[in-house]
């Protein structure tokens, strides 16, 4: 029993030893971070220029996690093509590229595109053919400062080991920055919806962006109905994004989507929020171009036609037509289900019939005009007749 005991003291023992080394080996790492830090604070600061602009505006900057998101089959894919064309684009190509291009002033980079959804007899390799193409190569070509694999052949449980391998074993052998597109990112983990398997993945990114030379761009696809990417590892990649760009169709008045799709920066830490800019698929060339003039008049004319004056006068004859009063939430959502347009252009339209008191006149040639009154709390819309000059209201 008391050599046990001796034994069991010793582990004890043993653990606190390792615990302290562990602990002091932290706060040394951590004392010489601050060192670093001071060191650093105390000098003149030069900022990084970017790697790739947009219209001479700053896009994405070097160590940097930067993310394009959208629906399925928004193209998002295809917008990072364009980009990782651009950042390889050789001296004798004239394309436009979406008006992306590579900061000549940055020092020369190693695109890497790692892909996890198409699959390896045609798709990825049609895709790497037009990132080819648009860099002004042939498909034939192999430029040194491309580089690309897939984490198809592998199963869920290790492609987080197998891309971690991959890039550990690209910063090895190539001595120039790495700019590294993840395609999609929630394919690279066994579940994007687990917080230790999402923050493993974080991590890795992070630490990658500060200990190498490596800027990353993730793809990530949005929650069906939604504007928010999926799952934990989509909060995550949101809130550690330097620039996150969005892909979606352009809809019209009905809120169907139109054929154009619009590129919006919904965040750009390091500078001020880029505008918005439109494209569209071309099925000749099988990749996006701008659009043009026409394309952004036919659908901009589109939109002014949502919740048109008729047509709110014909769907408040069908809810409120047989002296029906109707409270504000109701009549609010049947009227963007009837109309397609959002709630704001709906208490735009009620506010505007309600103050001109606009005649609403309905099958039987009867007018009135909207109304509205409390009832407790809420507020209730229905029609009231509009009476002939001379009549007496008794």
């Amino acid at each position: 029993m008391k050599e046990a005991i001796t034994n069991s003291s010793l582990w004890e023992n043993q653990a606190m030893n390792d615990g302290q080394k562990s602990a002091s080996s932290t706060i040394k790492m951590l004392l010489e971070t601050e060192q670093e830090l001071k060191n650093r604070k105390s000098a003149e600061i030069s900022f990084s220029p970017p790697i790739l602009t947009r219209d001479d505006a700053a896009v994405f900057f070097p160590n940097s996690i930067n993310t394009i998101q959208g629906q399925t089959g928004a193209h998002k894919s295809r917008l990072a093509e364009v980009i990782c064309s651009a950042l390889l684009k050789n001296a004798n190509c004239t394309r436009h590229l979406l008006n992306f291009k590579r900061n000549e002033s940055s020092p020369p980079l190693h695109v890497v595109y790692v892909d996890t959804e198409r699959n390896l007899k045609e798709q990825f390799p049609a895709a790497l053919q037009s990132i080819l193409i648009g860099a002004g190569y042939a498909k034939e070509d192999n430029p040194l400062s491309f580089h690309y694999t897939s984490l198809l052949t592998l199963s869920r449980q290790k492609r987080y080991a197998g891309l971690n391998d991959y890039l550990k074993q690209l910063r090895i052998t190539i001595e120039a920055p790495l700019f590294v597109v993840l395609d999609v990112t929630s394919d690279c983990i066994e579940d994007f919806n687990r917080v230790d398997k999402s923050m493993e993945l974080i991590d890795m990114l992070g630490c990658s962006i500060n200990e190498h030379n490596v800027t990353f761009l993730c793809i990530l696809h949005e929650n069906p109905g939604s504007e928010k990417m999926r799952g934990h590892l989509g909060t995550e990649l949101n809130n550690k994004s330097t620039t996150v760009i969005q892909i979606a169709f352009d809809k019209d008045a009905r809120n169907n989507d139109t054929h154009l799709l619009k590129v919006t920066f919904k965040k750009c830490r390091s500078t001020k929020r880029h505008a918005p800019f439109y494209v569209k698929y071309s099925e000749l060339g099988k990749e996006l171009v701008l659009a043009d003039e026409i394309d952004l008049t036919i659908v901009e004319n589109s939109k002014k036609e949502k919740a048109s004056t008729d047509e709110m006068i014909d769907a408040l004859n069908l809810f409120l037509g047989n002296q029906e009063r109707i409270s504000r939430r109701q009549l609010l959502d049947l009227l963007i289900e009837k109309t397609g347009a959002s709630e704001k252009t709906i208490e735009e339209r009620l506010k505007g019939l309600y103050e001109t008191k606009t005649k609403i006149t309905n099958s039987a040639s009867n007018t009135f005009e909207l109304a509205k009154k409390r009832n407790g709390r809420s507020t209730e819309y229905y029609l009231t007749p509009i009476l002939e000059q001379g009549t007496d209201d008794k």
